[in-house]
């Protein structure tokens, strides 16, 4: 995920970029932080953001900040403008909060073309397939110089995937119809 722009980010008028890596508690965050450091970024303790992950590890490259994160996903949920994504229920919590999702169908056996395919249907425009990573970066470019479609997209998002407190409705739900027997 990744917050852009500055007049909707939580970086207001200050000209940084922030990437947010909200990494599976089960990933060894030591091999994405190698990577990072392999590419040029270095290890910060500044972060223009407040950190609610004391582990969370940070790097910057000049204006650019990047945090990695195995606790702090509801706020990366919140704080990114779109996501670049690889996974299934995370990529739909995302675009129900009315945010664009670029996803890259890989090889494995969860996120391959089939089902990149077929979450596609599901969530219409608010998932934007492409296929290769270099494709990223020009949808990104696309998304942000086209504001209607962006309202568009939010739209989209948040009526296939429902008003939050979803699950809170389903077991009140229940509750009542398992009592009021």
């Amino acid at each position: 995920m990744a917050s852009f722009r500055e007049e909707n980010s939580f970086v207001p008028n200050s000209g940084k970029v922030v990437f947010l890596g909200a990494i599976a508690p089960n990933l060894d965050i030591q091999a994405f932080a190698k990577s990072l450091k392999s590419h040029g970024w270095q290890a910060s303790t500044e972060f223009p953001l407040p950190l609610p992950d004391n582990q969370a590890l940070i790097f910057q490259q000049r204006n650019v900040y990047f945090l990695l994160t195995q606790q702090a996903y509801n706020e990366c949920l919140h704080w990114g403008d779109v996501a670049i994504a690889m996974a299934g229920t995370a990529t739909e919590q995302f675009i129900g909060l009315g945010k664009p999702a670029i996803a890259i169908p890989g090889e494995g056996p969860q996120y391959n073309p089939g089902f990149a395919e077929a979450q596609s249907r599901l969530l219409g425009l608010s998932l934007i397939l492409v296929s290769e990573p270099a494709e990223v970066a020009m949808q990104v470019r696309s998304l942000f110089t086209h504001p209607d479609r962006l309202h568009l997209i939010a739209e989209n998002g948040r009526q296939r995937m429902g008003k939050p407190g979803a699950a809170q409705r389903i077991a009140e739900c229940l509750m009542e119809r398992f009592f009021s027997q």
